[in-house]
């Protein structure tokens, strides 16, 4: 079984508040501000995660970024990375929100909107195992802890979550 391969989102995803949109160099300045902190938070860290870490991602071949904007404005308040898996499950690499937009149904709404994109039925998102709210995030989504279909023994440090669309 393979692992995820990069995804093929060819539009801007739009919600009632939130857009999921292709990345651009634009929006790099933007990012890194909020960058270091919002990635240690997602890693289950104290210390903020370099900007070449951001880099690495957005880089990365298998994935796909995402800017997670405002509907009604353009700059990026969050990025989801993702990928697909040729046995077809989606999974999210990276969701991360500016800290001072967490907790207002942002990224909830990202979610969902990858999720009813069509290009999966099935999703799986690694959560650290130092990040409790993150795993209460997803618990929120409807996700449960699992396995990661296409990789056996994942680390201890993290919590594999899944779901399955019904038919």
């Amino acid at each position: 079984m393979a692992g995820p391969r990069a995804g093929t989102l060819s539009t801007v995803l739009t919600g009632a508040r939130v857009a999921l949109r292709t990345l651009t160099p634009d929006d790099h300045a933007a990012i890194e501000e909020w960058w270091p902190e919002a990635a240690a938070t997602v890693r289950g860290v104290r210390e903020p995660v370099s900007i070449d870490e951001l880099h690495r991602m957005i880089e990365g071949a298998g994935s796909e970024t995402l800017v997670i904007a405002r509907a009604d404005e353009s700059a990026p308040i969050g990025l989801l990375d993702y990928g697909i898996a040729d046995d077809g499950w989606l999974e999210v690499r990276f969701l991360a929100l500016a800290k001072a937009l967490r907790g207002w149904g942002y990224g909830s709404e990202a979610v969902r909107l990858i999720e009813a994109a069509g290009l999966a039925r099935r999703f799986v998102a690694r959560v650290s195992a130092g990040n409790g709210l993150g795993l209460y995030f997803w618990l929120r989504m409807g996700y449960w802890p699992g396995e990661l279909p296409w990789k056996a023994g994942e680390t201890k440090d993290v919590i594999v979550m899944i779901r399955e669309q019904k038919e």
